[in-house]
């Protein structure tokens, strides 16, 4: 049995050994394959090396082998394998190399991966078999295939796939197939037009990635195609067009150009036959050389229509059996003699004129042409010989200018004014003067003259001259008639009657001056009427007329000097009151009293005093300025009743003697609000139950105010400390607020609140506050649930507590904020679990729960079996009103702690193991494990070892690693002894021992007795030869220290003996492929053994072959084809050729070169070394032949090898001649006629070209160098034909002439080009029109129409003027002209030649001001209007665009014709008792139709009277005089009081004002003026500015009369003053009275407003147009205040005394009145009432919101509001709100309305419901008239509006609200 046992340890010893050896690493999956693009970038990452280590060794990574290691390099840390060297897929496509990982312990482990190149698209397409060449016969038909290209391409894919392309060459005769690379025909061929044509084909391929990007690779070559002639064409001409030139005087006979034709077919020559066709017998043709001559004399004056050009044709025909022919044609110019000299004849006739008479009037504008004068001019020579200049003398250029300065050939002669200044017939009669025809470029030089005499005609054209623009004069005002002001005088250049001059004074105010007709002496002649304070300055206009009617002016400017004649005059009425609070420094805005003098100087310098009223000495005036202040503040109750001030303050001005007057100043003193609210209890304490309910009343505050009306009037408020639950009505109610079931629940809230009230006088302006606090009590209910505190709790006990059972564990109250609650305890449920999470089951009576919430434990815990306890507790509140329902739970939780009770225990049997000798120290061998079934630090076990110091262990983990290195020699066992403890008190321990063997390992490497090993080898040796032996040792015994030889990788050519190391021979070597290879050896031990344990060492051989020679020069093509021109120079480099051999360098591979055929002339010559080839001399071949040499290429090798390839040289044309012009000649002249039609026909150019094919075919263009010349733009030359036409129609009055440079080029290869010059004449024809050149206003440079003046009742015949004149690009032209349009009457006659116009009637300026007609320019003398469909003859309109057509203003002079009218007959106004001295009435206005000073209007009043009323108000039979009541201002028409007027005066008074012109005319008007008091005016308040409203308020005032029926007179327009005393500037204030038509009496203000109202469906319309806001009595009615009246007041008060107990009573029963009154003005509808009820008609929804009875009394129906009702409610004062207590309560009408539950302390909304109080709210339809759904509204908007922010929409329902 012991063997038995002993065989078991060791197997199973072994077992383990194995197990927990060091194990080698291992490469994980996917390391076997790769695949790398071949354009990878050398030093990239290509991927990396990754292995596993079951051991967690740090691994190394490596590459080995020759091969592996050229191409990659390894990181051998990361494993990263970076490219070393290049790829091409193309060369090699995979390889196998070998990388390596170690872990330091096991032997190196090798894999070999294969790595497979993956294509890029790197290769270009070679095209095979070149070089190409085809014959074409010139007749095959189109889609004939004619060869095929081929193209291949070493790449794999779509990268290898090649298409072909046409890329140069004649694309419209050729076509490629992509895919096959066949070329076919499109068309036929045409040996004629080529015989030879160049393809360059492309072959590309399908494109790849390369170098990241997608790229194309492709290659071109050419393909020469030889088209093969046919007989198939007519003769052709050489050298066309046939075009030449010839002198005039050519002798008969001589040969002037020979016509050259041959065989179309260039390889048939037939012979050709020349005959001439159109020819009129000038000239002949030979008919064998086609050589033309002339036949009779030449003369060019007889082609003068044709240029001087003889055109016709020559036919070549072919002498064969065809008979073919060809046209051409043949123009030959004859070249001119200059013997023409220019000659002036008399318009169309033909006779030479030399003397020329003209007459103008002096005077005449630059620009226009001598009236009569018909010169025309001529010289028939050409070009230049028939072109001259025209140019005056001396004498005639002074005045004159000639056009056109250059003539070619003819012209019309136009002379026209140049300088019109010199022309004065006072200077010059007549001026004579020559014409100069001068040739300028002709070398003769030719010249002729031609007279002109030109008369000048006098005319009056000189106008009296002032030498001043203005003369300022000055006299005294007063001054009596007769006094000199000044003497003007003007001068005249004209003689007799024209320079005669009379003068006249014009303008407002002239007479009061006269002047004297001949001197010009101006004197006074109305001294009285002269004062300064009325007109300081006349401005006048001095007229001086000469005795032919010309006139001139000039301002005069008439100064009045002034003296001390006015008193000052105060600017306000006589009394005016002012307002200041008590106890104020100052007044809130300057007092300031202000005068006027309308004296100037010191005579209106002002001093200001008071001279009354100031008795106590409470105030002062500044004696500068007029500001009146305080000394110091005013006390109002120390003034005992007496709150006014008369103030008289005296104005005195400076003036000798001074003059003065007063002014009274009322100040009124007024009382201030300085009592405070006060409360009856500044302390209130009080209850509510938190059951109450919204709106449940907590208690009443009363306070009470000492001041009186505003003053004294309350607003209560909560300040602070509602929280948002109480609200206060105005009544000083405090209320529950809304807000959920229980908005007071006391758990919630709290149980009291301490409320700051607030109440706040009305005071104005400032408010006064008294203050209260309110303490509330909140009574409890039982209605809240208990609650745990805490609801969740946990405890921890020991495992075995020291205690008896039961006992106590925890305590788990509730509370229960009610005060009445009794609690009732139970345990709903208990859970146990142990340490491992499981659920284990307990007694239920294991716990119990006491009435107070103690937690008691019935038995002993074990934490064993359970640790964790969870307890689920109930407390229900049995005193509630639902028992059960008043319930809570909580959970208590108990951890049991642990004791150490128990040892550590060892898992596992004994450990015996083997361990490998030389381990690494910190080698992990194994990890001992124990288990404590403790908790905490009883259940933590701590290692210890004892036995060896070889060994170490990790206290912790229990691992056991090498501590000190381990040899095998020192012995084979570790015996040692493991200790486990745990960390318990006291701790616990328990031992374990462990025997473990020591086993020998293959720690040794193979070694190479070389570091590297090296050989030669011939290339041819055979296999087997031995190359050379490598060894290698290893110190390992047994198959550990055994050693095996390998190639890695395998090489296909040599061999290693694996044993004995021999490398040799194993297949064919070849040097050209590789000359020297390089191998790497592996050394590796263990061959029997596991692979995984081998170790291995590399060396690396190098076997050099030595070379043989054995390979043959190779060239790259079978044939090479080139191209050169026929003219090529020698020595030109034609080909480098190169053969390579790929023998080694030496004599072997040195290629020599050498032509061995085909250069018999010895044309070509090739380097022997290098190969290139040159040519000798030039071919001497024509174009379309070649060369084919052969060229030998042979190495210097034994023995010698060669090889051979052929050079095509093909010959091309050379484009070697540029095109030459041949017709027309060089700066030729040609002549068009102008507006010929677009197209026309200009002259044909040709060109010739002596090569030949494409190098001879010509074609025409404009010369691009001059393409900013813009002459060629308005021409159009064929390229093909060389016809020049005309691209526009030519205009000769735009451009006479035109220069064309013209290049013809030919289509060779660079094109050459040829170049000349035409000038294209504009023959002129009649076609333009006049036309008046514009007049441009100098500021604005706008046209501007002539304007011409004539004055009224002047009888018919009167000249106006003359018309401006017109001017006519035609030569010679004649002008006419016409009124075309203006003048349907024919009010005006047109002298058509002169341009003068005349009336034919005497013209009214006041029934029409000016006339504006249309004047017609044109050259027909018998031009009439267009006549329209029912042929009447019909106005032109004037068109700025027509410049034919001129607009002529004539505008009718005024005379003094016409009387002022006044605007109305009967004017009215009304005044008060508070006008002032000189405040204004009212206007009238008198218009007087005439114009300028005539216009002007002098006003006066005739008569006043006074019609005044008995004690009846019955008006009195007789009127008074009033004389000097009122005054009215002269220029204006502004009547202004004389006086100042009192309140006893109960008539009116009737003025008769009269309105006269300067010149006598007169009208007269009534004006009616009403005394009215302040009470008695209408404000009506428009949204307008005043002077918007100023511009129509005659007109309303109208209209409102007609519709009232009463005289409405409008008394003042001002801004609008708001209530607080603000300026609107938005608004206006139009105040107005009514005067009772029928009894002349000023109506009461209410029946003002009675017929206003009565008529409201009428007017209402009316003031939404004028924008009526709305209209209300202007000021409060007052009493005036009486002796007699104040002692009544005190009675009454005495009576009030004595009733004091009745009238408190009747306060309070009005006070109650007046506050419902307020609350139903507040549910007045609103304008926009109609979205709250929708079946509100258009008439129940108030056309007058507002009105509203139950407001403050006294207010008036606001119109207009349904248009400004949101600018209305934003000022509407504080007074119209509700208070933000008052508004919250929830109308009953709205039951639906949501509580509020925001109730803020911070905030206040005031809501602008109603403006006046005037109701009509019975208008509302049933169930609405109470009002309340208004209010329901604005409480809406309010509660949307704290949802989305403040101010959102209020003024939509004129909403507003205030931050506080």
């Amino acid at each position: 049995m012991l063997w038995r046992l002993t065989i078991v340890l060791g197997v199973v010893s072994i077992l383990v050994g194995t197990g927990e050896a060091n194990q080698p690493p291992i490469f994980t999956q996917g390391m076997d394959y790769l695949q790398i693009p071949e354009d990878t970038v050398v030093g990239s990452s290509v991927y990396t090396l990754s292995a596993t280590d079951a051991d967690g060794d740090p691994l190394t990574y490596g590459v080995t082998g020759q091969v592996s290691m050229r191409l990659f390099s390894v990181d051998s840390t990361s494993g990263v394998v970076i490219l070393q060297t290049s790829l091409d897929r193309e060369q090699t496509d995979e390889y196998q190399i070998t990388v390596t990982v170690s872990d330091g312990t096991n032997p190196q482990v090798q894999q070999t991966p294969t790595i497979f190149i993956t294509d890029a698209n790197d290769n270009s397409p070679v095209f095979q078999g070149i070089p190409y060449q085809v014959d074409v016969n010139e007749n095959d038909i189109q889609q004939t295939s004619i060869f095929r290209v081929t193209a291949t391409d070493a790449d794999q894919g779509i990268g290898g796939t090649v298409s072909y392309f046409l890329e140069a060459g004649d694309e419209t005769k050729f076509e490629v197939d992509r895919p096959t690379g066949v070329v076919s025909l499109k068309e036929e061929l045409d040996y004629e037009t080529s015989s030879v044509y160049q393809l360059r084909i492309r072959a590309q391929d399908g494109g790849g990635s390369l170098d990241g990007s997608t790229v194309y690779q492709s290659s071109t070559t050419v393909l020469i195609v030889n088209v093969v002639d046919e007989d198939d064409q007519p003769p052709l001409f050489l050298g066309q067009p046939f075009s030449t030139q010839v002198n005039e005087d050519t002798p008969v006979g001589t040969t002037i150009i020979t016509i050259n034709a041959r065989d179309g077919d260039y390889g048939i020559n037939n012979p050709i036959v020349y005959s001439t066709e159109g020819d009129d017998g000038t000239f002949s043709i030979d008919s064998t050389t086609g050589a033309i001559s002339l036949a009779k004399s030449l003369d060019r004056e007889s082609k003068r229509d044709e240029g001087g050009v003889y055109s016709f044709d020559v036919q070549a025909r072919e002498n064969s059996s065809d008979s073919r022919t060809t046209n051409t044609s043949v123009s030959i110019t004859v070249v001119d003699v200059n013997d023409q000299i220019p000659t002036f004849y008399n318009g169309t006739g033909n006779s030479p004129q030399n003397y020329f008479t003209a007459t103008i009037p002096e005077g005449t504008s630059a620009g226009i042409p001598l009236g009569g004068l018909d010169m025309r001019v001529e010289d028939n020579d050409e070009g230049d010989n028939g072109r001259f200049t025209l140019t005056l003398d001396a004498e005639g250029s002074q005045y004159f200018e000639v056009v056109p300065s250059t003539v070619y050939g003819q012209a019309a002669v136009n002379i026209r004014v140049r300088n019109s200044r010199l022309l004065d017939y006072e200077m010059l009669q007549s001026v004579q003067f020559k014409v100069i025809a001068r040739e300028d470029v002709a070398a003769e030089h030719f010249s002729s003259n031609a007279t002109v005499l030109v008369t000048l005609e006098d005319t009056n054209d000189n106008s009296p001259v002032f030498n001043q623009s203005k003369y300022d004069l000055s006299v005294a005002e007063n001054s009596p008639d007769g006094t000199s002001v000044g003497k003007i005088m003007a001068t005249d250049l004209d003689s007799g009657e024209f320079g005669e001059i009379t003068y006249s004074l014009q303008g407002s105010g002239s007479d009061k001056f006269a002047v004297n007709n001949v001197t010009g002496l101006i004197t006074v002649a109305k001294g009285d009427e002269l004062d300064r304070e009325t007109i300081p300055f006349y401005f006048l206009t001095l007229l001086a007329e000469d005795g032919g009617g010309r006139a001139s002016n000039v301002q005069l400017q008439i100064t009045m000097l002034d003296v001390n004649d006015e008193a000052p005059t105060f600017q306000r009425s006589s009394t005016f009151k002012v307002y200041i609070q008590e106890d104020a420094a100052t007044f809130d805005e300057p007092l300031q009293v202000l005068a006027v003098d309308r004296d100037e100087g010191t005579n209106a310098d002002i001093k200001y005093s008071i001279v009354g009223g100031n008795d106590l000495g409470n105030f002062t005036i500044d004696e500068d300025s007029g500001v009146i202040n305080l000394t110091q503040p005013l006390d109002y109750e120390a003034l005992g009743g007496q709150d006014e001030f008369h103030l008289v303050v005296q104005a005195k001005d400076e003036g000798l003697p001074p003059l003065n007057s007063t002014t009274t100043v009322i100040v009124v003193v007024e009382d201030m609000n300085d009592n405070e609210p006060v409360f009856l209890e500044n302390m209130v304490n009080t209850t509510v139950s938190e059951a109450a309910t919204a709106d449940t009343l907590v208690v009443k505050l009363n306070a009470t105010d000492a001041d009186s009306g505003f003053n004294g009037r309350i607003d209560y408020r909560i300040a602070s400390g509602s929280k948002d639950k109480f609200y206060i009505t105005n009544d000083g109610e405090i209320k529950v607020s809304p807000g959920g079931r229980l908005p007071l629940d006391r758990d919630l809230y709290g149980d009291s609140y301490t409320l700051l009230v607030s109440a706040t006088d009305r005071g104005n302006p400032d408010q006064k506050t008294g203050t209260a606090t309110v303490f509330i009590t909140i009574e409890d209910i039982n209605n809240q649930k208990p609650v745990f505190n805490p609801s969740e709790k946990t405890d921890t006990l020991p495992e075995y507590p020291n205690t008896t059972y039961p006992s106590k564990l925890a305590d788990m109250p509730a509370v229960d904020s009610d005060v009445d609650s009794n609690l009732e305890y139970t345990i709903t449920s208990i859970e146990a679990q142990d340490e491992n999470g499981q659920v284990v089951t307990v007694d239920a009576n294991l716990f119990n729960i006491t009435n107070k919430g103690e937690v008691w434990v019935n038995g002993e815990l074990d934490r064993e079996f359970a640790e964790d306890y969870v307890l689920r507790l109930e407390v229900n509140d049995t005193a509630a009103p639902w028992p059960g329902v008043q319930t809570a739970t909580a959970t208590l939780t108990i951890i049991l702690q642990d004791v150490n009770d128990n040892a550590p225990e060892f898992s596992g049997d004994e450990i015996e193991q083997n361990i490998q000798e030389q381990l690494p120290i910190g080698q992990l061998l194994a990890t001992i494990t124990a288990n404590d079934p403790d908790k905490g630090p009883n259940g933590e076990v701590m290692f210890s070892l004892a036995g060896t110091t070889l060994l170490a262990i990790d206290s912790s983990t229990g691992q056991i690693k090498v501590n000190s290195t381990i040899d095998r020699e020192d012995g084979q066992w570790l015996n040692f002894t493991v200790t486990a403890k745990d960390s318990g008190n006291p701790p616990r321990t328990t031992d374990k021992s462990y025997n473990w063997r020591v086993s020998d390992t293959n720690d040794n490497d193979p070694k190479f007795e070389q570091a590297s090993y090296s050989g030669e080898v011939s290339e041819n040796a055979t296999v087997g030869t031995t190359v050379l032996t490598v060894t290698a040792t290893d110190s390992d015994f047994g198959s550990f220290g055994t050693v095996r030889y390998s190639l890695v990788p395998v090489d296909s050519n040599f061999t290693i003996d694996d044993v004995s190391g021999v490398v040799s021979v194993e297949g064919k070597l070849d040097r050209e492929m590789e000359e020297q290879v390089t191998l790497t050896v592996t050394a590796t031990d263990n061959p029997g053994g596991n692979e995984n344990n081998r170790r291995e060492k590399s060396v690396e051989v190098t076997i050099t072959l030595l070379d043989v020679n054995d390979e043959a020069p190779t060239f790259s093509q079978n044939l090479y084809t080139e191209y050169i021109q026929e003219d090529v120079d020698a020595g030109t480099s034609i080909i480098t050729l190169t053969a390579v051999d790929r023998d080694s360098s030496g004599p072997n591979s040195d290629v020599e070169y050498a032509i061995v055929a085909g250069n018999a002339d010895g044309v070509f010559t090739i380097n022997g070394d290098s190969g290139a080839m040159r040519t000798v001399k030039p071919p001497g071949l024509a174009p379309g032949q070649d060369f084919n040499l052969t060229v030998l290429a042979s190495d210097k090798g034994t023995p010698i090898m060669s090889s051979t390839t052929i050079v095509r040289v093909k010959i091309l044309d050379t484009n070697d001649n540029a095109p030459i012009f041949v017709y027309p000649t060089a700066n030729a002249s040609i002549t068009v006629l102008e507006n010929e039609p677009v197209g026309t026909f200009v002259v044909r150019v040709r060109a010739t070209d002596e090569d030949e094919a494409q190098n001879g075919n010509v074609t025409y263009y404009f010369d691009p160098s001059d393409e900013y010349n813009g002459d060629r733009a308005n021409f159009t030359l064929d390229p093909i034909s060389g016809n020049l036409t005309t691209k526009v129609m030519l205009d000769r009055e735009e451009k006479a002439q035109y220069t064309l440079y013209l290049q013809a080029r030919d289509a060779g290869f660079p094109p050459l080009t040829g170049a000349t010059v035409i000038r294209v004449q504009v023959g002129d024809v009649p076609d333009t029109d006049p036309v008046f050149k514009p007049q441009l206003d100098p500021v604005t440079g706008e046209v501007v129409p002539q304007t011409l003046t004539v004055g009224e009742n002047l009888a018919p015949g009167t000249v106006v003027g003359s018309v401006l004149n017109a001017v006519d690009a035609d030569e010679a032209a004649t002008i006419f002209y016409f009124i075309v349009g203006g003048d349907p009457s024919g009010y005006f006659d047109l002298n058509k030649e002169t341009g003068e116009i005349k009336t034919t009637r005497t013209f009214d300026r006041e029934a029409q001001a000016s006339y504006t007609l249309v004047v017609k320019a044109s050259n027909n003398a018998s031009y009439s209007l267009p006549a329209n469909n029912r042929r009447r003859k019909r106005d032109i309109a004037y068109d700025p665009a027509d410049p034919t057509l001129q607009e002529v203003i004539i505008e009718i002079g005024d005379q003094n014709d016409e009387a002022p009218r006044f605007t109305k007959r009967e004017y009215s106004a009304g005044i008060t008792t508070q006008f002032q001295f000189g405040d204004a009435v009212t206007v009238v206005t008198a218009i007087d139709p005439d114009a300028g000073n005539n216009s002007v209007v002098t006003y006066s009043i005739t008569s006043q009277l006074y019609q005044d009323r008995d004690s009846e108000g019955n008006l009195m039979s007789t009127p008074t005089d009033a004389t000097g009541t009122f005054n009215i201002e002269p220029g204006t028409g502004q009547i202004v009081t004389g006086k100042v007027f009192s309140s006893d005066e109960k008539g009116y008074y009737t003025l008769q004002v009269s309105a006269r012109d300067v010149g006598g005319q007169s009208d007269n008007a009534s004006v009616a003026i009403y005394l009215l008091r302040e009470d008695q005016r209408v404000k009506i308040v428009f949204q307008r500015t005043p002077d918007e409203v100023r511009a129509f308020k005659d007109e309303f005032a109208a209209l409102l009369s007609n519709i009232t029926g009463a005289i409405i007179n409008v008394d003042d327009i001002q801004f609008h003053t708001t209530d607080n005393q603000q300026t609107d500037e938005l608004r206006t204030d139009m105040f107005i009275h009514g005067v009772d038509k029928s009894t002349g009496l000023i109506m009461d203000k209410e029946r003002l407003i009675e017929l206003i109202d009565a008529n409201y469906e009428f007017l209402v319309r009316l003031l939404r147009e004028f924008n009526v806001v709305e209209y209300q009595i202007a000021v409060r009615p007052t009493e005036d205040v009486t002796y007699n009246n104040l002692i009544i007041t005190i009675a009454a008060l005495a009576a009030i005394l004595l009733l004091s107990v009745a009238l408190i009573a009747t306060v309070c029963v009005c006070w109650t009145s007046r506050l419902k009154r307020e609350l139903r003005a507040s549910q007045a509808m609103l304008y926009s009432t109609k979205d709250v009820i929708p079946d509100l008609t258009e008439k129940d929804a108030l056309q007058v919101p507002g009105t509203n009875q139950f407001a403050i009394d006294g207010s008036n129906p606001m119109w207009g509001k349904e248009v400004y009702v949101n600018e209305i409610a934003e000022e509407s004062d504080s007074d119209d709100s509700l208070d933000d207590n008052e508004v919250d309560v929830k109308s009953p009408q709205a039951p639906s309305a949501p509580p509020r539950d925001d109730y803020g302390d911070d905030q206040e909304i005031t809501v602008n419901l109603y403006n006046d109080e005037y109701d009509n709210y019975t208008k509302f339809p049933p169930g609405y008239a109470n009002g309340n759904f208004i209010l329901d509204a604005a409480l809406k908007e309010h509660e949307d509006s704290k949802k989305n922010g403040p101010h959102r929409n209020f003024r939509d329902l004129n909403l507003e609200t205030t931050e506080i």
